[in-house]
């Protein structure tokens, strides 16, 4: 499983710099077979001298979209190579104007056949594609340009406290009724099947709660907003092992809103109250954001034992 595409939108970032660093691994594997000292960080700042010369770094960096300072770095690397010269303005000691040096006019030839086989491969790629790289970054750019991702960003956080102070409001947290099980059913099945797969034991809990968790004072604790079931956490007698803290499961539109710690806060309730002294859960170390929940409620990470759940990989425990 590739983590991190299925981080999604998370991920966004990280991907793209994930391809770049890909291609930019491969483009320099290409120069230097075909015995050229040329990196790949220089490509669009030379070709637009080569193209645009005489021309200002700042004009550069404006062409580009890039910082003053990037582009300081790279005409000084290409400087330092002999690629390029530059002169100073006659009418601004200030600046100076790039051209290409000799040896980077000799350079230039020997790198386009490169470039042309860049551009044909990834023209292949792109008709290739359902959705045209290029396009969507255009249209990514384009969105940003309108409004950054930091105030969009803020928007959205300012957005989140004022639905959050609403919506946990009008959360309420209701236990088991047989018109639950379907519930119950649904949402863990819909966040196993994302990440895992659905296995035996989950099925026997699922389907048969009454059997499999709620003897012997389990209980399961639903998340109710409306008429809605939006969440749900089971706490199920293991025994002399303590109580089991199983099945927590929230719907994805409600997500990231406290609702799963709400339903971990009252099944804690719960066993404090009935005199149970520990409490233990498995999980699974993809699971950041539900074992950061975990742990701010005063679980804490213990050795693993045997368990039926072939996704399990961590355990945590509480002791009342």
């Amino acid at each position: 499983m590739d983590f991190m595409a299925d981080m999604a939108e998370l991920a966004l970032a990280s991907r793209l710099r994930r391809l770049s660093d890909y291609y930019w691994q491969n483009v320099t594997a290409t120069y230097r077979k075909s015995g050229l000292d040329f990196d790949v960080r220089w490509a669009t700042v030379f070709v637009l001298i080569a193209r645009q010369g005489p021309v200002a770094v700042m004009e550069i960096a404006e062409r580009l979209g890039i910082t003053h300072p990037a582009v300081i770095q790279v005409t000084n690397e290409l400087e330092k190579h002999k690629l390029i010269v530059s002169t100073k303005s006659e009418r601004d000691g200030r600046k100076r104007f790039l051209t290409l040096s000799e040896d980077g006019r000799a350079m230039l030839p020997k790198l386009q056949p490169l470039w042309d086989a860049f551009i044909t491969v990834n023209h292949e790629m792109l008709a290739s594609q359902q959705h045209n790289l290029l396009t969507s970054l255009q249209e990514m750019e384009n969105q940003l340009a309108e409004r950054g991702f930091f105030d969009r960003v803020q928007d959205q956080l300012n957005r989140d406290k004022t639905t959050n102070a609403t919506s946990m409001d009008d959360i309420s947290i209701v236990t088991y009724s047989p018109a639950y099980q379907p519930d119950f059913k649904r949402l863990n099945v819909e966040w196993i099947e994302k990440y895992f797969r659905v296995e035996p034991h989950d099925l026997e809990q699922l389907e048969h709660p009454e059997i499999h968790i709620l003897p012997n004072d389990g209980q399961i604790f639903f998340a109710k907003m409306g008429d809605q079931i939006v969440g749900c956490v089971a706490m199920v007698n293991m025994g002399d092992t303590g109580f089991e803290l199983a099945k927590m499961a929230v719907s994805p539109e409600t997500r990231g809103k406290g609702v799963g710690k709400k339903l971990c806060l009252a099944a804690i309730e719960y066993a404090r109250q009935i005199g149970v002294k520990t409490i233990w859960l498995e999980s699974n170390r993809v699971l950041t954001p539900a074992l950061t929940m975990y742990a701010s409620v005063g679980f804490r990470e213990v050795p693993s034992v045997p368990t039926p759940y072939a996704r399990a990989d961590i355990r945590m425990e509480m002791t009342l």
